[in-house]
């Protein structure tokens, strides 16, 4: 993956949700919720580094000492800080990028689009299936768009590979290999080891949408896990997910142990 579609991917993404939304005359007006989500920085910058397309109004950070953490870092620095209630208010606003620890986005993301507002939801979209679901109906019943943070979906390579299967090009697939990983540091290990789904969960989600976005829902998934951390250390590091079609099989590997990922 080259590095300039990871990083302007949430430009696009967001310059289509104005696009499916009307004309906007001027900039977008956008803030964001939460520092908490380790591409909370990355994220904003991005919004900032295009000032023709997207005016940043503001940040909230409802943990005074979270927000005196990263207050300093070039992506913050000279944005208001704001309670949710004002930047909900803000009159104009458009978007909310979602950056909370997991266990809000989901929550955060329904606060948004109750107040009518298009969302960028960082991966992976909580913990709670059903709870997703009803977000994505809430936002489709007011026509508002919910985009992940799935960089891969803008990828060039991968928009060239869809297109490739789309047309034909491939002929009848049979089978999918994948596999993504890195060698996750004490942070990620504790982040990641409170969620069931381990590495998989964190970061193998990327290449699970690519390959549902091929071939579609699976008629069955089975997956492995292994912990290869020390003892007491939950999170599912080395992991395999088989999902299974009626004429295909994908493989998807997932190992945060891995030195060169």
């Amino acid at each position: 993956m080259g590095p300039v579609p990871r990083r302007r991917f949430l430009a696009g993404s967001l310059l289509a949700v104005a696009a499916r939304a009307g004309s906007v005359p001027g900039p977008l007006r956008v803030g964001q919720i939460g520092t908490a989500h380790a591409h909370a920085a990355g994220k904003l910058a991005t919004l900032r580094r295009y000032p023709e397309h997207f005016e940043v109004v503001g940040v909230v950070e409802p943990d005074p000492a979270r927000r005196a953490a990263v207050a300093r870092q070039a992506a913050y620095r000279d944005l208001p800080w704001l309670s949710e209630e004002a930047l909900l208010a803000t009159p104009g606003l458009r978007a909310v990028a979602v950056e909370t620890a997991v266990e809000e986005l989901v929550s955060t993301a329904r606060r948004c689009v109750a107040a009518g507002l298009h969302v960028h939801l960082d991966k992976p979209a909580g913990s709670v299936l059903p709870a997703f679901r009803e977000l994505l109906a809430a936002a489709g019943a007011r026509g508002l768009t919910v985009q992940l943070g799935y960089m891969f979906r803008y990828n060039p390579g991968f928009v060239f590979l869809r297109r490739a299967v789309r047309e034909g090009w491939l002929g009848d697939i049979t089978e999918i290999s994948g596999g993504i990983g890195k060698l996750a540091d004490a942070t990620v290990r504790r982040e990641a080891g409170r969620f069931a789904g381990g590495g998989m969960f964190e970061l193998g989600c990327h290449l699970i949408d690519q390959v549902v976005s091929l071939l579609g829902a699976p008629a069955a998934v089975s997956g492995h896990s292994r912990r290869l951390g020390p003892p007491g250390d939950p999170f599912a590091d080395n992991q395999l997910a088989v999902l299974e079609y009626p004429r295909a099989l994908a493989t998807i590997r997932c190992n945060h142990t891995d030195p060169l990922g």
